[in-house]
């Protein structure tokens, strides 16, 4: 596995249809926007006060350390009109295993039409092919139906469902596991 491949320059990604770029300091109002949707949020997390949103975007826009559990957030933008329309990112979940996990928000108006699909598979072959990742996994409540479907066009599996897994909003959610083996990796 590569970490060293991990820099602001290779967190450039142009697709058809998208620029995926890093997460700046400038860029606090779009990942409000994102954090505070309550539609958006509903089986992800609660809505967090304006101070708990400005400490978890200052996390986001960290560099990479290198240290497990730190999220890489970049933005997605629409290359025609530069409209931002949300985010797509990655942490290191185990070093050891050589795993990454992948999450996404989009904002409703820009839904149903392939965006995350498009920035998914950028990111997935950034991760296989850059950082040389043994595993890339995802999960989601089993009701977030447009996040599964996602995670199955973009290549990963369902490997498992957790009854009764993640706790919010006073309401119990069964979970989905996803999960994508790096073809190219070799068990010895």
């Amino acid at each position: 596995m590569n970490l060293s491949a991990i820099t602001p320059e290779n967190l450039t990604i142009i697709t058809k249809r998208l620029t995926l770029s890093l997460m700046t300091v400038t860029d606090l109002n779009h990942f409000s926007l994102l954090q505070t949707d309550v539609e958006l949020m509903k089986y992800i997390g609660p809505i967090l006060s304006d101070e708990e949103i400005n400490n978890k975007f200052l996390d986001r826009i960290k560099p990479f350390d290198g240290k497990e559990g730190h999220w890489i957030a970049l933005n997605i933008h629409e290359n025609n009109s530069n409209n931002f329309m949300g985010t797509i990112g990655f942490k290191l979940d185990s070093i050891t295993d050589q795993r990454f996990e992948i999450g996404y928000l989009i904002l409703k108006q820009f839904g149903r039409r392939g965006y995350v699909t498009e920035a998914g598979h950028a990111i997935v072959n950034f991760l296989l092919n850059n950082v040389g990742v043994k595993k890339i996994v995802a999960h989601c409540a089993t009701d977030n139906i447009g996040s599964w479907k996602v995670m199955g066009k973009i290549g990963l599996h369902r490997e498992g469902e957790f009854k009764s897994d993640h706790f919010l909003n006073d309401i119990w959610y069964d979970s989905y596991a996803y999960g994508l083996i790096n073809p190219h990796f070799s068990k010895h």
